[in-house]
């Protein structure tokens, strides 16, 4: 009784010290025309928990030279939030369609991409998922199109447009599958994420998806420094599956961003604003845009003015 009195408390204070004051910041945050000559990337809220599932994520990039890519789509019940940035942007094709791994959260909005942009190209690691059925609907409308299919894999470099370069550090090209795969498979695919590192100029960005603690360390053993940079998503929504103390340390961002639509761990999300760090959250901050110029500086530009000091650094 005292615990479910103490997590309603806890609840309760999370409701009253989350404040936000809406505005312009929709308009400020998906505004195409401060996006020339820019690495931008957009970090999208994508609405309140499904019936029984995540809403997910989305990224929307954009290279300098005017290249897009979309690097998850959310749920299906939450691609509306995909589709409506995209038309404010002003963008009619995906020069990248990424799948950091194939689970419905994060894969869910690619048939309505598919079917409604067009696209250049999809990227995904070597993990199959045959028991999904959303798997299978995002192939087949892949294939229906005859999009070019693009396997990524841990030592992969490719170029996002002509100045971001891209490294691949997980997974591996060869995956040994479980004997009981499809059934209680979570974590398993979620250690299966592409990371992947994105460097532009001086600055450098890692997205890897929903890497859990021990896909993390695995990581981090092969790679090691070679992680290092400027800004991070947190893994696996802010959860305290993931963000390792490791990893942290490791890839050392002066900025994490954290897409959820709910705090997953109070005590893990404070630990991103310690020794001079910053977080976002979509929760707390809604959609997030993060401009990066020629010369390294930065910019980051949120839908919600956040009120509440309790994320701040002690």
């Amino acid at each position: 009784m005292l615990k479910r009195c103490a997590a309603l408390l806890l609840a309760l204070i999370l409701f009253l010290s989350i404040g936000l004051a809406a505005g312009e910041g929709y308009d400020q945050v998906f505004d195409p025309a401060k996006d020339e000559g820019q690495f931008v990337i957009r970090f999208l809220w994508l609405g309140e928990k499904t019936a029984k599932d995540k809403p997910g994520d989305c990224m929307i990039l954009k290279s300098p030279d005017g290249k897009v890519m979309v690097l998850d789509a959310g749920h299906p019940d939450a691609v509306s939030y995909v589709t409506e940035a995209l038309d404010t942007l002003d963008i009619t094709r995906i020069d990248y369609l990424v799948a950091s791994h194939p689970h419905i959260d994060h894969i869910g909005g690619f048939p309505v991409l598919i079917e409604n942009y067009e696209i250049g190209a999809m990227y995904t690691s070597p993990l199959t998922y045959g028991a999904s059925s959303y798997y299978h609907a995002y192939l087949t409308a892949a294939q229906e199109k005859r999009l070019e299919h693009i396997i990524l894999h841990e030592g992969d470099t490719f170029m996002f447009g002509n100045e971001i370069e891209v490294k691949v550090f997980n997974p591996p090209e060869e995956i040994p599958y479980p004997k009981d795969y499809g059934t209680g498979s979570t974590q398993f695919i979620n250690d299966h994420s592409l990371a992947m590192k994105f460097t532009y100029g001086t600055r450098s960005l890692m997205l890897a998806g929903d890497l859990y603690v021990g896909g993390e360390r695995a990581v981090v053993d092969r790679w090691g420094d070679e992680l290092s940079s400027d800004f991070m998503k947190a893994n696996h929504h802010g959860s305290n599956t993931s963000s390792s103390s490791a990893w942290r340390k490791t890839v050392g961002p002066k900025i994490t961003f954290i897409t959820s639509e709910t705090i997953e761990d109070l005590s893990l999300t404070r630990k991103f604003t310690r020794n001079g760090q910053q977080m976002y959250h979509t929760l707390l901050d809604g959609c997030v845009r993060l401009a990066i110029d020629e010369a390294g500086n930065y910019e980051v530009t949120t839908e919600k003015v956040r009120t509440s000091t309790m994320f701040d650094s002690n």
